[in-house]
């Protein structure tokens, strides 16, 4: 072995004891070891600083306003905490699908208010001049437009003419189609002791003492009534184009008795009747005029009216 280098040995090292604190080295950190020193703890150095209070100026506090999205939709929920039951309530808002806001309907407009209306009107024959309260507007067939509410449309063929009112809506159409052609009438007169009204359906005509009454040409069915004589009877005339038609009208009788205290001659209407009492006379119902005569006690005179339905009875006392 002289040749080659030297060669170290490595021989194991005696086996040496050690004691519980080797064993842990944790233990090595223990305070009571006397080895362990504590250090001291740091006390910063004082320093007197003078107290000066910071003033500032009061906080101004905007209220806030929570004004949510359009496209939100509230929920309320309730939290119930702990066993105190203490209720939390919060507000949420979440977006909401495009499907959940195709399937909302859309707010409509407020309806735009119509002041007009439309009016058509059309005659025959046509070509009639149209005045609606009373300003010439056109001639038929003719569509106007009218603010909304009552008018008066009057139509005019030569000697025809028609007015008829009508009500405009507002936004709506209103059809007119009115017949001008020339109507034939005729006349008629009552021969009757009684002045009487004439009407026919209901409408009044005239009355049987104002002469001529014009009626359309054709068949009338007329009443004729007097509500002081209590009398009201019908009639059927016939009326030609141009002629003038006379009706005689048979009123009925009444009953009247007169009397006089202590008598006298009566006369009835200029016509004698007789020596008092007369009973149950039988005369026209109407207005009559009696006059008693007594020889010696002179003449008395008094107008009566005798109705249809119930007795007259008058007397005279010549000593009053």
């Amino acid at each position: 072995m002289a040749g080659i280098g030297a060669t170290r040995i490595f021989q194991p090292e005696p086996r040496r004891e050690t004691n519980a604190q080797d064993a842990d080295p944790f233990l090595a950190f223990n305070s009571e070891s006397p080895e362990a020193v504590a250090p001291a703890p740091f006390v910063p150095p004082a320093v007197e600083t003078p107290f000066r209070p910071v003033i500032r100026p009061p906080l101004k506090v905007e209220p806030y306003k929570f004004e949510p999205p359009a496209n939100l939709a509230p929920i309320t929920i309730g939290l119930c905490i702990g066993l105190a039951g203490i209720a939390t309530a919060g507000v949420l808002y979440f977006q909401l699908g495009r499907q959940a806001s195709a399937s909302r309907p859309a707010t409509r407009g407020a309806g735009v208010v119509q002041t007009h209306g439309t009016l058509t009107v059309d005659s025959g024959p046509g070509g009639a001049t149209v005045r609606v309260n009373g300003t010439l507007q056109g001639a038929t067939p003719l569509s106007l437009t009218l603010p909304i509410g009552n008018h008066e449309i009057e139509l005019q063929n030569g000697e025809a003419r028609r007015k008829l009112p009508l009500t405009i809506a507002g936004g709506e159409t209103v059809s007119q189609v009115i017949d001008l052609q020339p109507v034939e009438t005729g006349f008629v007169t009552f021969r009757s002791p009684l002045t009487m009204r004439v009407s026919e359906g209901g409408r009044g005509l005239g009355l049987t003492s104002s002469g001529k009454l014009r009626l359309a040409a054709g068949r009338h069915d007329l009443e004729l009534a007097s509500t002081t004589l209590d009398y009201r009877t019908r009639m059927t005339v016939y009326i030609t184009p141009g002629q003038t038609a006379s009706v005689s009208v048979d009123v009925p009788q009444g009953s009247v008795s007169i009397n006089a205290i202590p008598w006298a001659d009566v006369w009835l209407d200029g016509r004698p009747l007789g020596v008092t009492p007369l009973a149950n006379l039988k005369v026209a119902i109407g207005s009559h005029e009696i006059v008693w005569r007594h020889p010696t006690l002179g003449e008395r005179k008094r107008t009566v009216q005798v109705t249809a339905t119930a007795p007259v009875r008058v007397g005279m006392d010549f000593h009053q």
